[in-house]
């Protein structure tokens, strides 16, 4: 079995870039997003269809795994609390993989091990969210210990911790 299929939270890491701190405003925000019908529930195929647009492959059956294990009524959907279970989940074994996964999506300059205001914009612009150049530079600084304009991987991982 593949990590993907065994770990539900590498689907996430896409959405957890684009939340930042897992705060229920940010959460509500890419809900919505994913809830394309507008029923206050996230499908399977809706999750499908947003992997797909970021660039993540995942089956239709994959995708039902990830609803059903967080799925708390039987419908076969997430309404917006099973939705912040999903994205609040840890599972500290794989976490770094996890993290690891997700910080190379945002580096442009591949192989450069950080990421900039460019790969930021870049990213969510992928996730339908448009900013600008000095947005994302703002996005970035509370996290940019050493103050040089990027993240590098332990930074990201501050920035993606639930106490961010």
């Amino acid at each position: 079995m593949s990590q993907q299929e065994r770990n539900p939270l590498y689907y996430t890491t896409s959405l957890d870039w684009a939340i930042g701190p897992k705060n229920d405003d940010g959460l509500k925000h890419v809900f919505d997003h994913l809830d394309v019908d507008k029923d206050g529930k996230i499908s399977s195929t809706e999750l499908t269809d947003y992997l797909a647009s970021v660039g993540e492959s995942v089956s239709h059956k994959v995708a039902e795994r990830v609803v059903n294990e967080f799925d708390s009524d039987g419908d076969e959907l997430l309404d917006f609390g099973d939705f912040v279970k999903l994205m609040k989940q840890e599972d500290k074994g794989e976490m770094e993989d996890v993290l690891r996964s997700a910080f190379e999506k945002f580096e442009v300059e591949k192989g450069c091990g950080c990421i900039t205001p460019k790969g930021l914009q870049q990213m969510l612009r992928q996730l339908g969210d448009v900013k600008s150049h000095d947005e994302c530079a703002a996005m970035i600084r509370p996290f940019d210990l050493d103050g040089n304009g990027f993240l590098d991987f332990h930074e990201f991982q501050q920035m993606m911790s639930p106490a961010s």
